[in-house]
């Protein structure tokens, strides 16, 4: 390989990793890699000497910084969209920039595109530098490059923001619920992909001098992806046996074409296609694989500490509430208070508002809430799953900051993690795959996580359900527990026995009002909810 041709990979890698940031680090299946990459090689030639004439240094971050406004832009546009729509949005954006390439001619050159001189020159007249950029000198800045981009993602990841990451590919949904910020994180995320794959871009344009429609179409945006996902979770080295791939595919594809007389831009399509679909194929049987043994047995969990807490203070309160959905009332002027370390139970029957009031309550900064569903994250480990709680729980800037500084509480054992860990009495799955937990584990870790946040109130929605009667024994020791250190937790609940056994008050729901409210044995004896609901519990 000639040096343009090592520049040329080596650029095209710095393309990928920058997407991996959005595809396999923040789980956002972005197919518009070709728009950026426009931008980046556009731009530079547009602005730089040859075009408008400003310094080449300027021009290039001009582009680069265009590059992020646009990724940004896009996560605004895209803000609800996910999955295989937000890969239809990003790949139409980069089929819409190449047709806006291709209507003003007179701008962007049409289909033979933009040139500009080659080898450029770097003048900086600050530095006294006159640099020509020859292709082994793109070599080597194009690996500086590369380099620095996974020194920046691998410190990432091993900090306070790589925890951000894990919540968005994982479960953005349970991040939220957590109090993580992932909109604002997914815009981030988006500018930082949209800037380096820019520079890639300059970088192509400086390298050959020229620039073409061809070289940033839909087409290259499907490499790209396809680069990042060869490379399954190994999130760093993944893209560059993924370039290494796609710098073998042209040869190959141009050969094919030539043996069936068939359209070589058509052979590529093809052959990439295939191989997006062997990837999807083949990653779920390697993934599972590579599954991490199981934890041992659970231990028991400590008694709740005397005195720690009284009950009384209030900590969450909500007078009527009104919910319609579609002209349905779900809630009509519900009303609940929780206290400081109390264990208070709303039940009712299906289709009562139960998970709707707690949806509305955990809305206050001071609650939050675990889904109804079990929810593991499967890739991340249950200890940095809790940790995400602690994450979600305040001082986020802060601790980026300590991150980027290093010092030494940049690190992911927060005090919380580990008082999570035994307040649930889950210091045994430290590590643990999380597919492999009982289901009782699996419903404590979403309690863990929410515990870790160290929310004063704690919105459990259904935590017992898929345990067996052991694991809602321990259930119940970790609820009293957390009454005990003075949190506040109202659960929602149908197994009447341990509502029975753990809770302080109960309140009753019905058709989206309360119908009853007090202890269990006056609830138990009302006589509204003997005759609704409780039928032969009553007795």
């Amino acid at each position: 390989m000639s040096a343009v041709d090592i520049a040329q990979a080596l650029y095209l890698l710095l393309a990928a990793l920058g997407l991996s940031l959005a595809v396999s680090w923040a789980g956002l299946p972005v197919l518009g890699g070709g728009a950026f990459l426009a931008v980046g090689a556009y731009g530079t030639a547009l602005l730089g000497p040859g075009g408008a004439g400003w310094p080449l240094g300027l021009a290039v971050l001009a582009s680069v910084l265009l590059g992020a406004v646009v990724g940004f832009v896009v996560a605004v546009g895209a803000s609800r969209l996910d999955g295989p729509p937000l890969a239809l949005a990003t790949w139409a954006l980069a089929r819409m920039v190449q047709r806006l390439l291709l209507a003003y001619p007179g701008t962007f050159g049409g289909v033979d595109g933009l040139t500009r001189p080659a080898p450029a020159h770097l003048v900086t007249r600050t530095f006294g530098l006159d640099l020509a950029l020859t292709p082994v000198v793109h070599v080597g800045v194009a690996l500086a490059l590369c380099l620095l981009v996974i020194g920046a993602l691998l410190r990432a990841a091993r900090g306070p923001g790589g925890l951000d990451l894990a919540a968005l590919r994982e479960g953005p949904e349970i991040a939220r619920m957590l109090g993580i910020p992932v909109a604002r994180r997914r815009r981030t995320v988006l500018a930082a992909t949209g800037a380096v794959i820019a520079l890639a871009g300059a970088g192509h344009v400086l390298l050959l001098g020229l620039v073409e429609p061809s070289d940033v179409s839909p087409l290259v945006s499907l490499q790209l992806f396809v680069a990042v996902l060869l490379g399954g979770t190994a999130r760093w080295w993944g893209p560059v046996v993924g370039v290494a791939v796609l710098t073998a595919l042209p040869p190959v594809a141009d050969a094919l074409a030539r043996a069936v007389d068939a359209d070589v831009e058509r052979s590529r399509g093809v052959l990439t296609a295939l191989l997006l679909l062997a990837v999807v194929v083949l990653r779920g049987p390697v993934g599972r694989r590579l599954a991490r043994p199981g934890p041992g047995p659970a231990p028991a969990v400590r008694p709740p500490d005397p005195g720690v807490a009284a009950a009384g203070d209030t900590v969450l309160v909500r007078h009527d509430v009104h919910v319609r959905y579609d002209g349905v009332v779900a809630l009509d002027g519900a009303h609940i208070e929780l206290c400081k370390g109390e264990v208070h139970a709303l039940i009712g029957p299906n289709g009562s508002g139960k998970t709707t009031l707690l949806k509305e309550l955990a809305k206050d900064p001071h609650a939050v809430r675990t889904p109804q569903q079990t929810v593991v994250m499967p890739r991340l480990a249950a200890d940095r799953q809790v940790a995400l709680g602690a994450r979600g729980g305040g001082g986020r800037r802060l601790a980026v900051l300590r991150h980027l500084l290093a010092t030494p509480s940049s690190r992911l054992d927060d005090p919380r993690v580990r008082a999570a860990l035994q307040a649930t009495g889950l210091t045994h799955v430290t590590g643990a795959d999380p597919q492999r937990l009982t289901a009782g584990d699996q419903r404590l870790l979403q309690v863990a996580r929410a515990v870790a946040t160290g929310a004063p109130a704690l919105l459990l929605d259904e935590p017992a359900a898929g345990m067996t009667a052991d694991e809602r024994t321990r259930l119940r020791a970790v609820l009293r527990h957390l009454a005990a250190r003075g949190t506040g937790v109202l659960l929602v609940e149908h197994d009447m026995r341990l509502v029975g056994e753990v809770a302080d008050r109960v309140t009753v729901l019905h058709q989206g009002r309360v119908l009853a409210c007090g202890t269990p044995d006056q609830v138990r004896r009302d006589p509204a909810v003997r005759t609704a609901y409780l039928g032969t519990l009553a007795g």
